[in-house]
């Protein structure tokens, strides 16, 4: 009784907590019957999540299983937790700080009383991930991977994409002012003029060539992030191909262009703790192969 006293102390204190900074959300992970592993739906989900920077390396994360009312209490118990480890486990793989999961248990299952029908009740088969970013601050900048050639960063507010023609043999340059949705690889339509800019560039200096490489921000292992609109973990890659059919549909000879996605292989910040840290892994930069 105490251990749930407590329990029951710590939700009033979140509920309190949301009301008074409104900096924690609660997303729901639901689970086939009777199953503790993640779905694709429940993988996908996380997968947004952090992608979108809703779970972040400095988030405080509480993790609460539960189960239906099928089953008996004891094993419902032991379902409910392997869930909650389970979810935890699926964070981890995105290099989380475990620190901040401060909380990860089962609660069993869910009451409902009048209810009698064989097939349960499938939203209590579920994972509650309850975020609360209020500490996101501290920015940790480490070198660059070395990749060979030097790096040069655009100002965000007057971009001059004529500096590219300037560029040496292997430089690069941030495309600042070119933007997609989250998750997905469509340029977003105020990105057309800095777009314009660089085929000016390209058509004005005939001899120059280019490699468009895409990077993503918030996931591990420096793999891809997933682009929602192809259903591929290729959103890097997508991202650079989108910029290339631009500049082929207005005539730019394809033996000029190279692209390629990096994923987060090549991160300026390694552990994001802040949209700042994110967005400056979240770019597109040119590469000037040969002038």
């Amino acid at each position: 009784m105490p251990a749930r006293k407590f329990f029951i102390g710590f939700l009033l204190l979140l509920s309190q907590s949301v009301a008074a900074q409104k900096t924690i959300d609660t997303f729901k992970l639901y689970f086939d019957l009777d199953v503790a592993e993640l779905n694709k739906n429940a993988e996908k989900k996380i997968d947004l999540l952090i992608y979108n920077d809703r779970v972040l390396n400095s988030s405080i994360i509480t993790i609460v299983g539960y189960a239906d009312y099928l089953g008996t209490g004891g094993y419902n118990q032991k379902l409910s937790m392997r869930r909650a480890e389970n979810v935890k486990k699926y964070l981890l793989k995105y290099n989380l700080d475990t620190s901040n999961i401060k909380v990860c248990i089962g609660r069993g299952q869910v009451v409902r009383n009048g209810y009698t029908d064989n097939s349960g009740y499938p939203s209590d088969r579920r994972v509650d991930l309850v975020v609360n970013n209020k500490k996101m601050r501290y920015t940790e900048i480490v070198p660059r991977h070395d990749t060979g050639h030097t790096h040069k960063v655009l100002p965000p507010a007057a971009p001059n994409v004529a500096q590219i023609a300037e560029l040496q043999k292997g430089e690069t340059i941030t495309l600042n002012n070119v933007y997609f949705p989250p998750g997905r690889h469509t340029v977003l339509a105020r990105s057309v003029p800095t777009l314009e800019q660089l085929y000016e560039v390209l058509k004005n200096n005939p001899r120059l060539k280019i490699s468009i490489e895409g990077h993503v921000c918030c996931i591990a292992d420096g793999g891809d992030a997933l682009d929602v609109e192809t259903g591929e973990v290729s959103l890097s890659l997508n991202r650079a191909r989108e910029i290339f059919t631009f500049l082929i549909d207005k005539g730019i000879d394809p033996n000029r262009l190279h692209y390629e996605g990096f994923g987060k292989s090549r991160p300026i910040v390694q552990f994001e703790r802040t949209e700042e840290d994110a967005s400056k892994n979240r770019r597109v930069e040119i590469r000037v192969l040969d002038n």
